[in-house]
This record gives structure tokens, sequence and C-alpha cells, in this order.
């Protein structure tokens, strides 16, 4: 199957099964300049929000947890599990959670139109950092999805949801 046919599947999978997920929260006003504690036990290693867009009768949007034990579940009331990032891909994922410099992430401020006022969506990420939860909203930041942490969420997260990577 080729990238382009698997991307537009993926983006069509995650299309339906955001318009059957519950309306995501509208989005804050500014990006986090400092990291809220992380919940006790350690929390999740990454959390994907998809939020906006419009779906039949209700806005998109979606939210996937990735576990530190490397379970994949939808935020939405069970059953949501989705299954499981293979150990390679979940340590590489895990040690750049740990080490990325989301300062220098959030230096660069997204200056265009959110895609949410033209029925797009916009994706926040949530990692799990040593220091506490690091937010990076793509209606905030203007991410560089070439940057080794985004390639690993995308590699890890691809097959359940999907994800920016230009």
């Amino acid at each position: 199957m080729t990238s382009v046919v698997r991307t537009i599947l993926l983006v069509a999978l995650g299309t339906l099964a955001a318009c059957a997920s519950p309306a995501a929260p509208a989005p804050s006003g500014s990006p986090a300049a400092t990291p809220s504690p992380a919940p006790s036990g350690g929390g999740p290693l990454v959390t994907v929000q998809l939020r906006g867009g419009e779906c039949f009768a209700a806005p998109c949007g979606m939210t996937v947890v990735l576990e530190r034990d490397g379970r994949v579940h939808q935020a939405a009331k069970p059953p949501n599990n989705l299954g499981t990032v293979p150990a390679g891909p979940l340590r590489d994922l895990a040690t750049l959670v740990a080490t990325a410099d989301y300062a220098s992430i959030r230096s660069h401020p997204f200056t265009g139109q959110c895609p949410t006022a033209v029925d797009g969506q916009e994706v926040v990420y949530e990692f799990g950092a040593p220091g506490g939860t690091e937010r990076i909203a793509t209606c905030e930041v203007a991410v560089d999805f070439g940057q080794p942490l985004f390639v690993a969420v995308s590699t890890a997260l691809g097959p359940f949801i999907p994800l920016p990577t230009t």
C-alpha cells in the first residue's frame, strides 16, 4: 500500500473515530509557560488531543492516551482500548519525552490562522516529562513535525490516530 493511500485511510479512520467521540473543550488562550506537576504514579507518557473540525451534528475530536507501559486507549468511556505500542518505539519515545527541550519547541509561536477556524483540527500534545506535563498545541506553537520527538510520536501513535507529519 502506498504511503499516500495509507495516509488517506488513516485520516478517514481518524475522522470517523473523532465523529463518534464526545466534543472536546474549547482551546485555551496561551501556551503553558511552566510545566504542571505530573500526576501521581507518573501519569501517561503522551496524550494527544485532536479538537475542532465539524462532523455530522457535533464538533469532531478525540483524545488518545499512551500509557508508560505501552497501552494505548481513547479517553472516552470504555471500551476504549486501541492496542499497544511495541517496546522499541515506546523506549525511543520515552527517552525523547524525558530529554526534549520544551522551551525551545515553544519558542516558535504559531502565527497563522488556526485550522479550527475553517473546520480543520488543532492537535494538542501533552508529554509526561520528568519535570511535569509539557503541553504543546499546534494553534499556539509552530510545531516542526520533523523534530525527533514528533517523529517518535507519529511512529508510536500513527496506527491509532491520524497525526500531522509536515
